[in-house]
């Protein structure tokens, strides 16, 4: 998932006067209002992204924060929203927006429908609209990911360990995200790439969560009314981190062989468990975060100075217990 907010700044000319307004609007994009001076967006350079629950998720806040380096590289305020998940405060923030002409608006679409209106709206504005990581109607491109293809990635290395470890069968608990059109596409993803690799797996449980704290909780619960759980998989590494922690409050040993937790996004959490090896947690797709970030902004930079552009879609990478993969990822995110 790629970044574009949190840090932009503008060289000389005028320093003052931009250093101002872009602090400012990083300010109270920070408090969740995504807010962007009129100056700044009469000058058509202001990249506004609606992003819910970004705040949340390491990954996404990496990859937002090189969105801003490479907007302040190409002459861009960037700006971010995190509405959560009130869909009302994101669509008024947008409403906003719009009114205030800034350049680009990159959004996350948690009902892809509730959209096509402001997508709309956007046009009719001369404001270009970038959609995250989905596809509606009205939009100009898409940015992120293949949020299914990525998905049924990590459930078929899942299911092909199941099947060299478990003789094809196991338990299967599925955390997910049904809020959010990503989050069905990911869960979907991931269940049809595990049965169709071990068609001998039961899921016997599928619940929503995207924090540690909803992976733990959600998790502990499973584990009460299915002890017998042996694979955890998660549409965000956060959550499968959450379970991983339930799996050890639960008494249960960490290094205990014959289980799976796998999750996506690449987190450090998930990465440096990957990188340490002999333990449960046995998978994570990664984010390129920093190509995310920069894809974000070269895709608006580009709509901007051509009026249209290709889909821009980062591959994510499938890293498992002492990849390489996991060192670099660690790297990219500070925390080698």
């Amino acid at each position: 998932m790629q970044r574009k907010s949190d840090t932009v700044t503008i060289l000389e000319a005028n320093v003052s006067r931009r250093l101002f307004m872009a602090s400012s609007a990083a300010v109270l994009s920070g408090l969740g209002l995504g807010a962007v001076s009129n100056a700044t967006a009469d000058e058509g350079k202001t990249i506004a992204i609606s992003f819910p629950n970004s705040s949340k998720i390491g990954a996404v806040i990496t990859s937002l924060n090189q969105a801003k380096i490479r907007g302040k590289e190409l002459g861009y305020t960037v700006v971010v929203d995190d509405p959560g998940t009130d869909l009302n405060k994101q669509v008024n923030t947008i409403k906003t927006w719009i009114q205030q002409k800034v350049a680009v608006i990159v959004c996350v679409v948690l009902q892809p429908d509730v959209f096509i209106a402001l997508a709309k709206q956007a046009h009719e504005a001369g404001i270009k609209w970038i959609t995250y990581g989905d596809k509606i109607e009205n939009q100009d491109a898409t940015v992120g990911y293949a949020q299914y293809d990525d998905g049924r990635r990590l459930g078929e290395y899942a299911g092909k360990w199941v099947n060299e470890n478990l003789g094809g069968k196991a338990n299967v608990a599925v955390l997910g995200y049904e809020k959010g059109s990503w989050g069905q596409l990911r869960g979907n993803g991931i269940k049809k790439g595990l049965t169709s690799i071990a068609p001998g797996v039961t899921i016997v449980a599928e619940q929503d969560a995207i924090t540690p704290t909803e992976g733990l909780n959600v998790t502990r619960t499973i584990l009460q009314a299915h002890p017998d759980v042996n694979v955890i998989l998660g549409v965000e590494d956060p959550a499968t981190e959450g379970a991983y922690k339930a799996w050890i409050a639960a008494g249960r040993d960490p290094k205990q062989k014959g289980v799976f937790i796998g999750g996506m996004d690449g987190t450090v959490p998930a990465l440096k468990l990957l990188q340490e090896g002999d333990n449960i947690y046995q998978a994570s797709m990664a984010i390129p975060l920093k190509a995310v970030g920069n894809a974000i902004v070269d895709l608006a930079h580009n709509l901007v100075t051509e009026g249209k552009a290709e889909d821009n879609i980062v591959p994510l990478e499938l890293v498992t217990p002492g990849s390489p993969a996991a060192r670099k990822y660690l790297k990219e995110q500070g925390a080698e």
